[in-house]
Parts: structure tokens; sequence; C-alpha cells
């Protein structure tokens, strides 16, 4: 099988920094890559805390649900300014743990206001600094419910692991960041996948015992 490739036109930078973030918590990560559009693609990022992140960016894979090093492509981003070919070398795609969440189909629930989101984001920080070991946070806490979101007659629960990748992996802004980037969060379910949309990536947790 020849090797993968992504031809990235633009949105590198944020991914850029997603992957590279995902790569200093796990240095054994994958990307997957999902051609969402012609000319768009959503790529998946795994975490070891039991959920997956991703961004969207324009460009085009050479295959659809094409798996790669998610190192090479922090490499590859580096080499190329996030831009351009990037050469992602050989498929590797029995690692992947499962399926995607659904393309479409989930259904908003509710806004998480500002005062919620930075609330959360210090609980997840302050759980980065008590457990701070080569396992992280214990399963217990990780899988504690943070808050319960109910909309349109369902009711989901976003889980600490949801929080806590949002900011391991720098989705959350900070205080110094842009007046127009949003401050909140958007939660949306569909069937067993509960979806966290933040400002500056989106985490997938699967309600099952399983990551997918």
């Amino acid at each position: 099988m020849p090797n993968e490739s992504l031809d990235l036109r633009n949105g590198g930078k944020g991914l850029q920094v997603l992957v590279s973030r995902a790569v200093g918590v796990d240095g054994g990560c994958s990307v997957r890559l999902r051609q969402l559009t012609e000319h768009q693609v959503d790529v998946f990022v795994t975490t070891p805390f039991e959920v997956v992140v991703s961004r969207r960016v324009e460009g085009k894979a050479s295959r659809d649900g094409a798996v790669v090093s998610a190192y090479l492509l922090q490499q590859e981003l580096l080499k190329h300014n996030a831009a351009g070919k990037l050469e992602l070398g050989p498929a590797r795609d029995p690692v992947w743990p499962g399926a995607l969440p659904p393309m479409d189909g989930f259904r908003l629930l509710d806004h998480l206001p500002v005062e919620v989101v930075r609330e959360l984001a210090d609980a997840g920080q302050a759980l980065a600094r008590q457990f701070s070991g080569p396992l992280g946070p214990p399963s217990s806490l990780m899988n504690q419910t943070v808050v319960t979101v109910e909309g349109h007659g369902k009711q989901v629960e976003v889980p600490m692991r949801m929080i806590f990748a949002c900011t391991s992996l720098g989705l959350i802004p900070g205080f110094s960041a842009p007046t127009d980037v949003p401050r909140h969060l958007r939660v949306a379910a569909k069937g067993r996948w509960v979806r966290l949309d933040a400002p500056f990536g989106t985490v997938y947790h699967s309600n099952r015992l399983s990551l997918f």
C-alpha cells in the first residue's frame, strides 16, 4: 500500500497546535483522516483519555479513512509551515480503536456559558497538577460527571475526561484570547455519542463502556 498524504490548504496552524499537544500527551497517538467534502477534511486524533478529538481543515486526503502517525503529521506540519503536501508515511489502520463518530445527525442540546467553562477548565487543570504521573488521573475521577445537560427531551452527562481533554489539548481559550473567540462550549448528542464543540476543537465520547 502506498504512503498516505494530506494536501493541506487552510487550517494548518490550528491543526499543528492540536497535534503537537496530543503528541506531547501521548507520543504514540494516531490520526485518522475523514474526507468530509471535496475540499474539507476532519482530522481525528486519539488521546489517552478515552475520547477522540478533531479539527476541520481545508484539503484533500490521499484516502478517506486513512490512519497515520500523529508524530509524522506533526513533523510534516512543522517542516512545511502548516500548509502544502504533507507526506504521512505508511498507513496504520489496524491501530485505530474503532469506528469514527457519525458525520451528521448530532442534535445541539445546550451551550455551557463562559463561567461554567472556566470552572470546568480549572477543575481539569487541578486534576492535571494533582495527578501528573505517566498514567494521569485514575479512571474513577475521569469518569465523574461534571455537568448534566438536557434538551429536546434528552439528557446527557459530560464526564471529566472530556473536560480534561479540552484543557490538556488547548481547546478552551484563555483570558488573553481575542474577544471574537467564543467563550462557550456547545453540547450535542446522537445515540451513544456526546460531542463537545470547543472554540479550538471538538471532543467526542461514547457513553458505552468502550471508547468507540
